[in-house]
């Protein structure tokens, strides 16, 4: 042991007095080089925590079984159980099961901290964006269901809107049967004024003093919509203010919920702690947060909502860390 750690040892002071002799260019591969090669260490690090948390066979639920080797750095396991016999890896039961390319990922979710585009993301990570854009969804299929469980003490709740988008249908798939209303090009403005069916609602709710969030897709600004989606994360102590939408209230009183209402005043937003300034402010970054992405189909929009809570309430948000929440 003592052997193998000198020649280590030796190595190394061999390669730091070389750097000496090193030009620009070939100082600039080096560090690309030691990049490469810790990424690959980190996402290794965080495989090897997956493989040791690994407590049961994914397809059948059996507990015994026993490692099987290792394909493409990673731990494989097999079921001992002999209507089963599958083999399955720490990442099977996961979004990242078979994705490839590990030693990317940490760049990959350095990216997505910073909320780059799918294309800036793939010239970066060095991958096409059509796969760049594959793994975002894929990063986001954990964060995206990462909600809070509670919310208690001043807690306020309002709506904020995002135009509906069919962005990436094609062909066939794009017709008015299929759509509702006519195709158009992305970036056209509702054909409806105000609020409609063109609008879809974001139900935002935040505790005032803690920030914790809730952002969710609703299907509609009523009593019920509402209840379902407030109701469950309310602690029993709580009040809920809000603005004087008809809706909260009916919601209010038919899951009786404490609630405060801003008054219905132009000049006057505020009422001392009456205000629901926090969850409109967080409305506001989060709108400003989606104009790089110019449209966001529908579809998806659940995953840039907790995408967005995410990186709004960890503002030193580390990438091993990202990348571990997203796996699972």
């Amino acid at each position: 042991m003592i052997a193998v750690y000198g020649m280590k040892n030796k190595k190394i002071k061999q390669l730091i007095s070389s750097i000496t002799t090193l030009t620009a260019d070939e100082i600039l591969s080096l560090e690309q080089a030691v990049k490469t090669r810790k990424s690959q260490l980190d996402s290794s690090i965080l495989l090897q925590k997956k493989s040791e948390s690994v407590k049961a066979c994914p397809s059948c639920g059996s507990v015994s079984f026993r490692k099987f080797g290792i394909r493409s750095g990673k731990q494989r396991f097999k079921c001992n159980e002999k209507e089963c016999g599958r083999t399955f890896t720490a990442l099977s039961d996961t979004p990242f099961a078979r994705i490839r390319h590990l030693d990317k990922h940490i760049e990959n979710a350095k990216c997505m901290i910073q909320g780059l585009t799918v294309r800036d993301t793939a010239e970066r990570v060095g991958v096409h964006r059509n796969t760049a854009f594959r793994w975002r969804h894929r990063f986001l299929t954990q964060i995206e269901i990462l909600q809070p469980e509670m919310l208690g003490g001043i807690v306020e709740a309002d709506e904020t809107y995002f135009l509906q988008s069919f962005k990436g249908q094609r062909g066939k798939n794009k017709t008015k049967a299929n759509l509702g209303r006519n195709p158009k090009t992305r970036g056209t403005p509702a054909e409806k004024r105000g609020l409609s069916d063109e609008q879809i609602p974001v139900l935002v709710v935040r505790d005032r003093g803690t920030g914790e969030t809730l952002s969710k897709v609703i299907a509609s600004r009523t009593a019920n919509d509402l209840g379902n989606v407030i109701k469950p994360i309310l602690a029993h102590d709580a009040e809920l203010i809000t603005d004087s939408a008809t809706a909260y209230r009916s919601m209010a009183k038919k899951y009786r919920v404490s609630l405060k209402v801003v008054p219905r005043n132009k000049k006057h937003k505020t009422v001392g702690m009456l205000h629901i300034n926090n969850v409109n402010a967080y409305d506001s970054r989060l709108k400003d947060w989606m104009i790089r992405f110019k449209g966001v189909a529908t579809k998806y929009l659940p995953n840039y909502l907790g995408w967005h809570r995410l990186t709004d309430s960890q503002k030193k948000l580390q990438a091993k860390k990202f990348l571990s929440i997203a796996i699972g």
